[in-house]
Formats: structure tokens, C-alpha cells, sequence
């Protein structure tokens, strides 16, 4: 009776159990894994967010499929304010970037067409490509002491099928927070180019640095492009994901962007999905981008410098290297016991909850993975019981 884009399991994991029976107990859990800056104890400027909300234009619905003139020009100022020059008319208007991959995943893919995204990655693109009837398929990332994370591209030419359409990158990635390299764009450029595919960059935690590394790019516009969507939101560079305002900009080679750009305003207006509200109080909004990417910032910085400290002379259980975004990632391959072991132990004899590194589709055993935006009084209590279990 049902779609055969949802044969999917449904179980909560043994992982999910144990909280769920814990929290019924009312057992106080520190949460490692929270990366919802609503309730994380930052301080928002109400003021400037609801100021004009509703403004009067707002009553009059007067849609637009790429998005409202002064939605549009929001985002282009953002750009601007980097150092970018964007076309207005590059730019579409979306709730968010899962919709923004929807849109592109339409727009790109037959049925059972492909994309190529890294792992490890965040678990969203196997579920939204399935949901529009894609396949995906990986390239790893690999990990060296001194570089950090880096894309492994010959396996990645190795994997490129006549289905294959698209290839994702993160900017920097999440979990793993690193930042596409100068160098390493102009590889991804070479294999799109090579094999005529689109190159789709997910840039929402772009503004959160951590560790300044060389030549990294904050932001992959206004590159030579094959053809190049660029996805980012308020969710994360505002801190604001209730308010669901995204966006993708298009570039490439002009006849690919033209056509691109065709297809994507027949999908959008299918849809017509961002509030019209939201989208007349996107300015009101972005002012707000400095206060609580201070706050945001500050709070990461200072949690990763803690967890540099705590792990420093650990033999068994190293901080990975770690340039950008709300994540980072612990490697314990040493204590030789199973991941899924590793992160029910702490949950249950020290009622400290963290991801598990297959929950990113890790390659390997032996990772976990915790949210920079706790509040560090709390992460520092979570990482000292950490220790105390696995000492």
C-alpha cells in the first residue's frame, strides 16, 4: 500500500531505549549531543527579531519563485559582506537547505540517478534522496594527524557511474569541521568537469572557525565553476532554525546556469514554500548575525580548547583535529571495545549521552561525536565522567 521510499527501520536502537527509560526515571542526563541553539543558553536580541513583525507589505501575498526582491537582496549583502559579488537573479529563496536539496535532488535526478556525498557526513542525504527517489553513494574522508580531514579523490573518480549527477561537499564538514582547501576545489572542479556533474556545496556552518588553517575557503562563490549550487541558512549562521530561511545560488558555465535556473523556478514555484513574512523581515533578521555569532563563536572556540586540554596526554582516547562548525569528533580506537559499547556505557553508568560514530556513517569503529554549542560548564562535567569511566 505504501511508497517503497520509506522501507526503512523504525526500531529505536538499544542506544534510544536506554535514554527514553532513563528519562522516564527522571534520571538527569548531560546531553552531549544537542546542537539546537535555541537551548543552549545564548542570548537573543528579541527586539531587533520581531521589529516590523508582521510589517504591513506582509498581508499582501505577492510570490515570487525565486523569492521576494528584499529576501533575495538580504542574502546577496551577506555575500557581499564577505567579500562576494552574487546576481540577484542567482538566487533562490528556500524553508531551509533540506528543501534546497529536495529542490536540487528534482532537478538533477532520474529515479535511481545518484549523488556522491563524503563520509563521514551528517545522516540527511540518504533519507532525502530516497525521498525523491535517488540512490547516494561515498567518498571518504581520510584522516591525518597533521592535515586533518581530506577528501580521497581517486576513490572518488573510481565511484562516478553513468548515474551519477551530483557530487555534495560540506564546507567544513560536520561532524568532522573541515574546511574545503583551494587545492582540493580545483580537484572537485576537474571531476565535475571531467564527467559532466553538478557540484552541490552545503556552507551553512561556513562562518563558524575554529582553528585557522591555510588556504581554506570559507565560501566556494565566485570560484571557477562547472556548475555550482551553494547552500547556506539562518538556521545555523543565526542561530535561528525556527524561522526556516534558505537559500541556493547558482553559478556556472552560462548555458548549464541558465538552463539550471529555468528548471529550478518551474520547481519552486510548484511549491512556493518560504513564508512570505519571514522572507519581508529577512533584513531584521541578519542584523542579529554578529551578537549571536559572538556568542556562538566564543562558545565553540572555548569548548574545543577545553576538550584539546582534557584529551591532551590521553592514550586512549585522542580529540581529532577539528577547523570549523558545532562538532567535535573523539577517536578511541585504542580502548578495543565496540563503538556501540563505548557510547551505552556512558549512558548508562554515567548517564552521558553521545553520538556514535555510525550515526555519520564513520568508516570504522572507534569515534564518537560531541556538540560544541553545550554549555561548557556542562561539557566539561559530561568530559570529566568520560575519563572517569575509561581511565
Amino acid at each position: 500500500m505504501f511508497s517503497g521510499r520509506l522501507n526503512i527501520e523504525f526500531e529505536p536502537n538499544r542506544l534510544s531505549r536506554l535514554y527514553d527509560a532513563k528519562s522516564a526515571k527522571g534520571e538527569k542526563i548531560i546531553d552531549l549531543t544537542s546542537s539546537n541553539p535555541t537551548k543552549s543558553g545564548f542570548i537573543y536580541d528579541t527586539n531587533i527579531l520581531t521589529k516590523n513583525f508582521p510589517e504591513s507589505s506582509a498581508m499582501i501575498y505577492n510570490p515570487d519563485p525565486r523569492g521576494l526582491i528584499a529576501a533575495r537582496e538580504t542574502v546577496r549583502d551577506y555575500y557581499k559582506e564577505i567579500g562576494k559579488q552574487v546576481n540577484i537573479d542567482d538566487i533562490f529563496i528556500t524553508p531551509g537547505t533540506s528543501e534546497a536539496y529536495s529542490y536540487l535532488f528534482k532537478l538533477l535526478l532520474n529515479p535511481e540517478d545518484e549523488i556522491l556525498i563524503p563520509q563521514p557526513c551528517y545522516p540527511l542525504f540518504e533519507y532525502l534522496a530516497m525521498l525523491d527517489s535517488g540512490c547516494v553513494n561515498y567518498y571518504p574522508l581520510k584522516y591525518e594527524h597533521k592535515n586533518g580531514w581530506r577528501a580521497e579523490f581517486e576513490v572518488l573518480r573510481n565511484r562516478i557511474k553513468d548515474k551519477t549527477k551530483a557530487v555534495v561537499v560540506v564546507n567544513p564538514n560536520n561532524p568532522t569541521g573541515s574546511y574545503i582547501k583551494s587545492a582540493e576545489y580545483i580537484e572537485f572542479l576537474s571531476i565535475c568537469r571531467e564527467h559532466k556533474i553538478a557540484l552541490i556545496a552545503d556552507e551553512v556552518f561556513s562562518d563558524f572557525l575554529i582553528s585557522p588553517c591555510s588556504h581554506y575557503l570559507k565560501t566556494i562563490s565566485g570560484e571557477d565553476s562547472y556548475l555550482n549550487f551553494i547552500l547556506n541558512g539562518f538556521s545555523k549562521m543565526l542561530g535561528l532554525p525556527q524561522f526556516k530561511f534558505g537559500w541556493i545560488i547558482v553559478e556556472g558555465e552560462e548555458d548549464l546556469k541558465s538552463e539550471a535556473l529555468k528548471r529550478l523556478e518551474i520547481i519552486s514555484d510548484t511549491y512556493l514554500s518560504v513564508s512570505s513574512i519571514v522572507q519581508n523581515i529577512s533584513g531584521n533578521l541578519y542584523e542579529t548575525r554578529n551578537k549571536i555569532q559572538r556568542q556562538i563563536s566564543g562558545r565553540i572556540t572555548e569548548n574545543y580548547e577545553l576538550l584539546q586540554k582534557k584529551f591532551l596526554l590521553n592514550p586512549d582516547i585522542r580529540l581529532l583535529k577539528c577547523e570549523g562548525g558545532w562538532s567535535a569528533v573523539l577517536s578511541f580506537a585504542n580502548l578495543l571495545i565496540p563503538e556501540d559499547d563505548f557510547v551505552y556505557n556512558l549512558l548508562e553508568k554515567k548517564n552521558v549521552l553521545v553520538h556514535p560514530g555510525y550515526y555519520y556513517d564513520f568508516d570504522r569503529e572507534g569515534y564518537a561525536v560531541l556538540s560544541l554549542l553545550t554549555e561548557t560548564k556542562l561539557l566539561e562535567e559530561g568530559i570529566d565522567r568520560i575519563l572517569s569511566l575509561y581511565a
